[in-house]
């Protein structure tokens, strides 16, 4: 049976109500900020600052996922960062602004969400909109300089560079930094970022290989996500150089990681031997494909490397050539996109053992010639003994049968120390998935999205149950597999750690099913959740 929830304790039980209380304030039309005042100086007189902070966090705990725009209105914010917060969300900052923000003191906040109205991005709008407004901008400036304890700031829709610029006075703890869809952002906001002005003299500097210090209060930056912004090549460029202790760094698509690093160094690759910069990047994803010259560059001046994204050729001599400059790096996550079979094999072969996640990817526009049969997929388990995530996307192809499996004879292979499994469109039979599954002891979550999932039905399943392989599995995603309401109470009955499991609305089961399980679910106390749509989510693979 699935784990029990936990009985609450007496303190878990009066923090849940209290936040149910606030939640009701908070979205009744009748009762105002100034009403809100009197709680919060309630709380004041009787709660410590770290009760208040653990109000709000259950207050907020349904909210990082579901957007309740009625309950995240300025009567949410005033309490969050009035009761000790430490993290906060806030959605429609243009509507807010003028009326809210300018009152409120993010000096306790340690991890800021902030975002345009959902689902509404058009274009540039959302940056004129915030510059035309003679308020707005002030406000959110003042309570963007109290973030003297941010840790963590995701910022979508509504950044520019002049946040980015009062983020490097007033952030001094800042280690993580999100911007996404944010055409208010360019070069220059990166300059502010690493505070310097921007000049055409300062750049010279950097590029010449002279020792430029930062002059950003942000000296813990460790990860920065900069996707859909207008900030280029110089402005990359400049973060890379200036933030000593960056480990992540993910650019807009069209933005080329090898033009950074060209910049930086220059394209001669005679003279990359005398390059004596070491950077600290321990992530570093590229979506376009990067040249044998500037790869061995970034392996030279990144050593520290352990996760890398590769958009590769799919001509085995050239990606093969496009690997052999990762021999030298402690690589532990891989991700190629269009490589050729024969040349990650290759590389499998002298560095599979160090590999802990295997992603593979064939995208829409990869060569027609690029297969994955059932022999390389032996080969994979043969070199990489201590996989625990793979990912398989193929773009609708099959796992091509080049062999069957009886000819591999006591040779034959099975994953067994998997924890997160992922496939994705890829037609497979019954015998493919019992490579993957039958020997798999440690699987924790399991993501199939295939073409042909109707292979899975009851019979197909009890055999998998039967074999012990599913018996630490928690996170369960199966889209329209032909599993009745039968297999789905079998699955139930053999995976005591399971906690999600579904969409069971793409199940052989009927909605009357489906509600009734439900009922089981609540009368048994189980802790399992097979209702919530947002599931998705959960799967980190």
């Amino acid at each position: 049976m699935p784990p029990f929830k936990q009985v609450l304790g007496l303190q878990e039980i009066a923090l849940n109500h209290v936040s149910l209380i606030l939640r009701k304030l908070c979205c009744d039309c009748t009762i105002f900020k100034k009403d809100i005042k009197f709680v919060i100086d309630y709380f004041d007189i009787l709660l410590p600052p770290q009760i208040q902070s653990a109000i709000c966090e259950k207050f907020l705990q349904d909210s990082r996922r579901i957007i309740y725009k009625e309950m995240l209105n300025e009567k949410y914010l005033y309490l969050c960062t009035e009761l000790h917060a430490e993290f906060l969300w806030i959605i429609d900052c243009q509507k807010l602004m003028p009326s809210v923000l300018g009152e409120l003191d993010g000096k306790q906040l340690k991890s800021l969400k902030m975002n345009y109205a959902p689902g509404q991005y058009d274009g540039g709008k959302e940056y004129a909109e915030l510059e035309s407004s003679s308020e707005g901008p002030i406000h959110l400036y003042r309570f963007l300089s109290t973030l003297v304890n941010l840790r963590s700031l995701k910022c979508s829709q509504l950044c520019n560079n002049t946040m980015l610029k009062i983020l490097s006075k007033h952030c001094p703890s800042l280690e993580e930094l999100s911007i996404d869809m944010c055409s208010g952002v360019d070069d220059d906001g990166l300059f502010y970022l690493c505070g310097f002005v921007p000049s055409e003299d300062c750049f010279g500097d950097i590029r010449s290989g002279a020792v430029v210090p930062s002059k950003s209060g942000c000296r813990k930056l460790k990860k920065v996500h900069l996707e859909y912004t207008c900030a280029g090549t110089h402005g990359t460029a400049v973060l890379l150089n200036l933030c000593p202790d960056l480990e992540e760094l993910l650019v807009t698509p069209d933005v080329s990681l090898g033009d950074v690093f060209y910049l930086l160094h220059g394209t001669n690759p005679e003279r990359h031997e005398d390059v004596k910069v070491k950077y600290q990047l321990k992530v570093l994803k590229s979506y376009m494909e990067l040249d044998e010259d500037v790869l061995s560059l970034i392996a030279k001046t990144c050593p520290h490397l352990k996760a890398i994204t590769l958009r590769c050729n799919g001509v085995e001599r050239k990606d093969r050539n496009i690997l052999a400059n990762l021999l030298g790096l402690p690589i532990e996550t891989l991700d190629v996109m269009n490589c050729s079979m024969p040349a990650l094999l290759w590389y499998l072969e002298i560095c599979g053992k160090n590999i802990e996640s295997l992603t593979i990817e064939h995208l829409s526009m990869a060569s027609m010639h690029l297969t994955f049969t059932r022999t390389h997929l032996q080969s994979i388990i043969r070199t990489c003994p201590n996989l625990r995530k793979f990912t398989l996307k193929l773009n609708n192809n099959p796992i091509r049968p080049d062999s069957p499996y009886s000819s591999f004879g006591s040779g034959l292979l099975y994953f067994t120390n998997l924890t997160h499994l992922n496939l994705e469109g890829l037609s497979i039979s019954v015998e493919d998935l019992s490579i993957f599954l039958t020997k798999c002891n440690s699987l924790m979550e399991l993501h199939i999205l295939i073409l042909n999932l109707e292979i899975l039905e009851d019979n197909v399943l009890y055999d998998f149950l039967t074999s012990g392989c599913l018996q630490n599995l928690r996170y369960l995603f199966l889209y329209r597999p032909l599993l009745t309401i039968s297999g789905l109470k079998r699955l139930v009955k053999y995976c005591p750690k399971l906690h999600s499991v579904g969409p069971l609305s793409s199940w052989s089961i009927s909605e009357k099913e489906r509600e009734n399980f439900i009922k089981e679910i609540r009368i048994n106390n189980w802790d399992l959740n097979v209702a919530n749509t947002e599931m998705l989510s959960m799967f980190h693979i």
